[in-house]
């Protein structure tokens, strides 16, 4: 497998995340429609601005350069805890300069307990798959099982890990794996989903909200994709959370109604590539 990373310099990332917090024409502020509450003058917290700035740089690279920046008393960290219980750590970062935080604190924890709440985040992870189900039955794919360890007579015993999918067309078969959240999907199980896949004599492919380069890499090792989608999707009914994610912490969320159609005509060139091999 291909495991080599590029390699970034980093001060130069340093000197980008800085000017994020300096100034407001910076790239990263230009994408999508205007956050009212978002600027180089807002506190962050640190998987805030790895998410922010992902499009350039991997997810460990700009945490390095953020702890730099505190160490070089550039930024100034604001260590708090939220959740039912006030027991999940969080840290916020702003300039050094910055006073007078702790309404925005507050308000910023207020609006991370709705989208971090577990019943949430367990109906945007069943919501995205429902999607994908759609695209894969909307375009004839056979749906062998889902939530399953087991293909062919064949059971998976190293662990209790399973796919979400295992679905198959035109003599081709995939696991998937959704995955419809801020973070990278873990490492260690990303590898033994491929690891499965292999065994199994299949093709990885894993809907995936972002992936790191790494990740992408290993993919197109074995003749799989990661099939990114971008935004974290939330179903109807929560569009007033959405506005106030986006508008708060620049975060890339949005109600879905259907898997996009870049995303859709991604997946189905990917397959037809595999057929016709």
């Amino acid at each position: 497998m291909v495991t080599g990373k590029k390699r970034y310099d980093l001060k130069s990332v340093k000197n980008d995340v800085k000017s994020f917090f300096q100034d407001d024409s910076h790239w990263a502020y230009q994408f999508g429609s205007k956050a009212t509450s978002c600027s180089k003058d807002s506190l962050f917290y640190k998987k805030q601005i790895q998410v922010i700035l992902e499009d350039s740089y991997p997810h460990d690279v700009t945490g390095k350069a953020v702890n730099e920046l505190i160490e070089d008393e550039f930024l100034k960290e604001e260590s708090r805890t939220f959740g039912k219980m006030k027991n999940v750590p969080i840290i916020f970062v702003c300039r050094k300069s910055r006073r007078y935080i702790s309404n925005e604190v507050k308000e910023r924890i207020r609006i991370i307990e709705r989208y971090s709440d577990e019943e949430l985040n367990e109906g945007c992870g069943k919501y995205a798959e429902s999607l994908f189900n759609h695209i894969f039955e909307k375009h004839n794919f056979k749906i062998i099982d889902r939530n399953t360890n087991t293909y062919r007579g064949k059971k998976w015993r190293k662990s209790n890990k399973d796919f979400d999918f295992l679905i198959e067309k035109d003599g081709c078969a995939y696991g998937l794996e959704v995955k419809n959240t801020f973070d990278y999907m873990p490492q260690d199980e990303f590898e033994e989903k491929l690891e499965m896949c292999k065994f199994f004599g299949i093709l990885p492919l894993f809907p995936v909200r972002f992936a790191s380069p790494q990740q992408h890499k290993l993919m197109q090792s074995v003749g799989g994709l990661a099939l990114v989608f971008k935004t974290r999707i939330f179903p109807p009914g929560n569009q007033n959370l959405v506005t106030d994610i986006w508008n708060n912490f620049r975060l890339p969320v949005n109600v879905w109604y259907e898997i996009s159609k870049p995303v859709e005509s991604i997946f189905l060139s990917y397959h037809s590539r595999n057929k016709n091999r």
